[in-house]
């Protein structure tokens, strides 16, 4: 009985020995095999080995991984240097601002189709360099020797503490420096190189390049030059005696900055005004040369079946032929320049040489318009046919009479008739 019992603890204890490794499917048994009652003995005690003592694992945290927040990198585009270039202005006076505000203070007002040298721009606005006549001041005391004597040196738009810094010099600049004559306390100089003033963009239009700007204040200094001293060879003129006077040299100066360097208003203004003076003061130098000198009285016989007229009226020189002596003093020069050593009566005789003659009714020209051709006009019955004018001839006492005029002619100024000087009267 004790062997039966022992055998079936045995094959209970293969049974569940079977059932530890039942996850793995070969090895099941394919059929139960036939349970036959095997001679009992007693196995070896099948030792359990004796389990660990559960113990709860000690967790280790690991931390999650830190995303650092990486900004944008806003790409930055490489920096364009800016190309300096010769501005042209566009309107009528365009303003040029202390700083790149319409509320800023006005240094100067361009007139239309000056250059301005663009070295940078702000906004709505172009930076410029100061104009070349643009006066800047700086405190005496920091100025020694033309040698700046301190650091971040205020320079100002005008000789006061009130006026506007426009830069700073330091200690070692170099300046020409001369003492302000409205402020004593003061020295006059150029703006500092890396000055700079605005003007709104919309009001300059690019000209060239930066090289055109000296070229253009080379050409001003050049007008400049010669204006000044035309003025002063002028002056000199006038101080001597009347016969002396080289008055064409004087014109012809004047003339040359007029129609030479037209590309500048304010001297090309400056030269007419000049000239207008010069010969205001020719024409006075004239008159009173000819007070000191008799009269010459000529009979000129106007028609052979009328009266003579007084050759002193025909003769008597009016104010209104004051007037054009200089006029006809240039013409003279011009003509002597290719005629060495002739006086003015030659060159009138030379004009009667290929003079004409006209006929007409004589009225006074009383329109004040600029550069009329003449004081007089001449009629064919009423059509007009030419202007006309005298040095030597007192048409005057003419008008309204009907006379043959020998003439030459003269320019007509676009006017709408031919225009001449009247040599004589037949």
């Amino acid at each position: 009985m004790s062997k039966f019992i022992h055998s079936i603890c045995a094959s209970l204890c293969a049974f569940s020995l079977t059932s530890l490794v039942a996850d793995e499917p070969s090895s099941l048994p394919q059929v139960m095999p036939e349970m036959t009652m095997p001679e009992i003995s007693f196995a070896p005690a099948l030792v359990t080995p004796e389990p660990a003592a559960f113990t709860t694992p000690e967790l280790e945290i690991t931390p999650a991984p830190t995303v650092k927040k990486v900004a944008a990198v806003k790409k930055v585009q490489p920096e364009v240097p800016f190309s300096a270039f010769t501005g042209k202005i566009k309107g009528r006076k365009v303003r040029m601002r202390l700083r790149p505000d319409l509320d800023s203070r006005i240094i100067k007002e361009f007139s239309k189709n000056e250059y301005v040298a663009v070295v940078g721009e702000k906004g709505d606005f172009w930076a410029v360099e100061p104009p070349a006549n643009l006066k800047a001041y700086v405190f005496r005391s920091f100025i020694l020797d033309n040698v700046v004597e301190g650091n971040h040196v205020n320079v100002r738009l005008e000789p006061s503490l009130e006026a506007p810094v426009i830069g700073h010099l330091n200690a070692g600049d170099h300046v020409d420096a001369i003492i302000s004559a409205v402020n004593n306390k003061w020295c006059e100089i150029a703006p500092p190189s890396n000055c700079r003033f605005y003007i709104a963009k919309d009001l300059v239009t690019q000209a060239g390049g930066p090289e055109l700007k000296k070229q253009v204040d080379k050409r001003h200094s050049a007008a400049e030059e010669l204006l000044d001293a035309t003025s002063l060879l002028g002056k000199a003129e006038l101080r001597k005696s009347f016969d002396d006077i080289d008055a064409n040299r004087i014109i012809h100066g004047y003339n040359a900055v007029i129609n030479d360097f037209d590309e500048f208003p304010e001297l090309v203004e400056q030269a007419k005004e000049a000239l207008a003076s010069f010969q205001e003061a020719y024409l006075q130098k004239r008159i009173n040369h000819l007070e000191t000198k008799p009269a010459v009285h000529e009979e000129l016989a106007v028609d052979s079946s009328s009266k003579k007229e007084s050759s002193e009226l025909l003769r008597q020189l009016t104010d209104r032929m004051k007037m054009w002596e200089p006029v006809e003093e240039a013409l003279f020069l011009a003509w002597a320049n290719f005629s060495v050593k002739k006086n003015i009566d030659q060159f009138y005789e030379e004009q009667k040489v290929a003079a004409e003659t006209i006929t007409g009714i004589i009225d006074p020209y009383l329109s004040p318009v600029k550069s009329k051709p003449g004081d007089f006009i001449i009629r064919n019955g009423d059509i007009p046919i030419a202007y006309v004018y005298s040095t030597q001839v007192n048409l005057q006492n003419l008008v309204g009479k009907r006379a043959t005029l020998v003439v030459s002619p003269r320019p007509n100024n676009n006017f709408a008739f031919p225009a001449y000087f009247v040599l004589d009267v037949e």
